[in-house]
């Protein structure tokens, strides 16, 4: 029983931890969109396909689709706990 618990206790550690990060993060990407003057259409995290060689544990590439007046833009993006760390058109 105290097994459970345990694994219960961390289960809901990890999942607080990850729906936190993943709205911090796109948080901060929208705010750095709007200050680009645009207006994020899609955010999404990628683990393959992205330009980010040096991604390892706690570091997270996203795909930024977004549209400023004129155009749509893709753009990438590397996070860690402390923030973005990469932005890539």
């Amino acid at each position: 029983m105290q097994i459970i618990i345990m694994l219960g206790i961390a289960l809901t550690a990890v999942l607080v931890t990850l729906l936190y990060r993943n709205q911090r993060d796109k948080e901060q990407l929208a705010a750095r969109v709007a200050t680009l003057g645009g207006q994020v259409v899609r955010v999404a995290r990628t683990k393959k396909g992205h330009p980010f060689s040096d991604t390892g544990r706690g570091w997270w590439a996203w795909r930024v689709e977004w549209r400023d007046a004129t155009t749509d833009r893709l753009s990438w993006a590397l996070t860690t706990r402390e923030g973005i760390k990469e932005w890539r058109d």
